[in-house]
């Protein structure tokens, strides 16, 4: 269901429901390397959320990442999004990293009420994307 929601939400990356399950599988392999979470209400897969070394094609050379946030839209704004980024926060933290880093193109003002700064804004693929980040 996980690898099937992000295929679909992130499009614009162009990534088939096989290379998203596999990238997922190897994540979930080796997480030394990064974090796959998953958030669940009632026994169902509600939202996904990354912790990452690096982003796809980035346009800024840092690292890590928190990628991938979805949550599925019927269960949005009940908090669920709000809980996978800060266990990927402390997931960063428990790893010893003091800042993260993501791309949104949709979302700066639910990443700045959870504490983000716009560090910089680009057009990625045709997108006015912000880079954010935050310390930890």
């Amino acid at each position: 269901m996980s690898a099937r929601w992000r295929a679909n939400a992130f499009s614009v990356l162009k990534v088939s429901l096989e290379q998203e399950l596999r990238a997922l599988e190897l994540l979930a392999a080796d997480q030394s390397r990064g974090v796959a979470l998953v958030a669940k209400a009632d026994g169902e897969t509600i939202g996904t959320c990354l912790l990452v070394e690096s982003e796809i094609e980035p346009n800024h050379d840092v690292s890590p990442w928190l990628a991938g946030l979805f949550v599925a839209p019927e269960h949005r704004r009940k908090g669920a999004g709000v809980v996978l980024v800060r266990a990927i926060e402390d997931q960063a933290r428990q790893r010893g990293f003091s800042r993260l880093y993501l791309y949104t193109t949709g979302a700066v003002g639910f990443y700045t009420r959870l504490g983000w700064k716009v560090l910089d804004r680009i057009n990625w693929g045709g997108f006015d994307t912000a880079l954010m980040a935050r310390d930890l």
